[in-house]
């Protein structure tokens, strides 16, 4: 078969697929609708309530929730009779049976049109997006598009379901929320409700990995893994394991159970060279500080090319290629770190694009050739970072930023183009701003400094 043979073929499976896809969706969608009327008719016949008045902002029972918020010995009185009758009529739906069974075809058809109704009724209220990447509901999401948030609303019907009396209050008190941050949003916006989000930004939460650092206390790390016996070593994690916070406790107890089987008198490195429980070990015990997770392409495409920038006193003239480029539409907090001479040199063929290679190491004994796609840490000489950091300032790159847009808005050829880099910009510095406290710690302790890679949330 010829090459324009095999493309051809390609692209009537691509179009298949797309088509297959589409109509998935439209199927989907079709569903959501009719579930949310089924749910809201069926409310209305049955107890003759209008359900979307319980979430109205000027209602009764959302006034009623906000003066008595955080005032438990008022709750009671502060719920509205309507709420009360929902709440007794929705758990009416499951019937004789003692809690929500989702192989059971009612109560599947009651959690879902339940779920459709609160998921429409809030995306036709604010404007969103659905994610649908799977065929359970539990998996779909809306992102809304003028605030950056995502909600999974299947996962919240069930809690609600599950939760029994009060689930109703819950349910119009987290509604609410999502309302008031969406007017705070606007309030900021001048009134103006701007759709800033599309489906992209939300597909990419789920599809691009995300880089970390952090500060690890090394040299306590050695002398536990390498020389103390396995059992100072289950000391000290027990030790550390509280400061992690309870949602650790399980992993916390997991790596004890694994280490109280080896021997006891011995230390650990010389009885496994397992990576995972190495890992796990580390940031339990000599972890010190962890940036926020930022998402690799972010990272790698802003964070560290700002980082470089410094802070400029001028910008440079825009030439054709520049204008170009404003009017593909890149983004401008991207267009301003491409543009502006960078202050410190950046390494292009280095780590994340900036960082010579010769600045890294390796934090595991048995190898040195590392695989950061595959999960592998990197050591990163943190002294390599602070004469950057040290003239980094977040509100001031801000200004600087501000001031590049305007300098843009005053070419007479560059396109009139509204400010889409801001959250961008805002994302970076405040990236920056804490890898400028881990690299701070790192350097105050003598630590090491360490970059890994994650997996997209799930």
């Amino acid at each position: 078969m010829s090459e324009s043979g095999k493309q051809s073929e390609s692209a009537q499976q691509l179009a298949a697929a797309e088509a297959q896809a589409k109509e998935r969706f439209e199927k989907a969608m079709n569903e959501l609708r009719e579930g949310a009327y089924r749910f809201s008719s069926r409310a209305r016949g049955q107890s003759e309530l209008i359900i979307e008045e319980l979430i109205d902002p000027e209602g009764d029972t959302v006034a009623s929730l906000a003066e008595v918020e955080g005032d438990v010995g008022a709750l009671s009185l502060g719920q509205s009779l309507e709420l009360i009758t929902f709440d007794t009529w929705l758990f009416g739906q499951i019937g004789d049976k003692d809690e929500l069974d989702l192989k059971t075809e009612d109560h599947w058809e009651v959690w879902f049109t339940f779920g459709a109704w609160i998921a429409e009724t809030m995306r036709r209220r604010h404007g969103g997006h659905w994610l649908m990447m799977g065929d359970d509901p539990h998996t779909w999401r809306i992102g809304f598009s003028k605030i950056f948030l995502e909600i999974a609303p299947f996962v919240f019907a069930e809690q609600l379901l599950r939760m029994g009396s009060g689930a109703t209050k819950k349910m119009v008190t987290e509604v609410e929320r999502v309302r008031q941050l969406h007017a705070d949003q606007e309030e900021k916006d001048n009134g103006r409700a701007l759709d800033r989000f599309l489906a992209q930004h939300y597909i990419r939460l789920h599809t691009v990995p995300l880089g970390q650092w952090m500060s690890m206390d090394f040299a306590r790390l050695a002398k536990l893994w390498n020389e103390d016996p396995v059992s100072t070593l289950i000391e000290a994690i027990k030790e550390a394991g509280p400061r992690l916070g309870p949602g650790n406790a399980q992993v916390v107890e997991q790596v004890v159970a694994a280490i109280s089987r080896a021997k006891q008198d011995e230390a650990i490195a010389k009885q496994t060279n397992d990576r995972g429980l190495f890992e796990a070990i580390a940031q339990i015990v000599a972890l010190r500080r962890a940036t926020a997770p930022v998402a690799i392409d972010i990272l790698e495409r802003v964070v560290m090319p700002a980082m470089h920038v410094g802070l400029p006193e001028k910008f440079p003239p825009l030439d054709e290629d520049d204008l170009g480029n404003l009017r593909k539409g890149i983004e401008l907090f991207a267009f301003f770190v491409e543009v502006v001479p960078h202050k410190f040199q950046a390494d292009d063929e280095g780590f994340l694009g900036t960082i010579p290679h010769e600045q890294l190491t390796t934090p595991y004994a048995d190898r040195n050739v590392l695989e950061i796609g595959k999960g592998d840490w990197v050591v990163v000489n943190p002294s390599h970072f602070i004469p950057m950091l040290e003239v980094f300032e977040p509100q001031t790159l801000l200004d600087k930023y501000d001031e590049f847009v305007t300098y843009v808005r005053s070419n007479p050829d560059a396109p009139n183009r509204r400010d889409d880099g801001r959250m961008l910009a805002e994302t970076a510095i405040r990236a920056l701003a804490d890898l400028k406290g881990t690299v701070g710690i790192a350097a105050q302790n003598n630590d090491a400094l360490l970059f890994r890679l994650l997996p997209p949330p799930g």
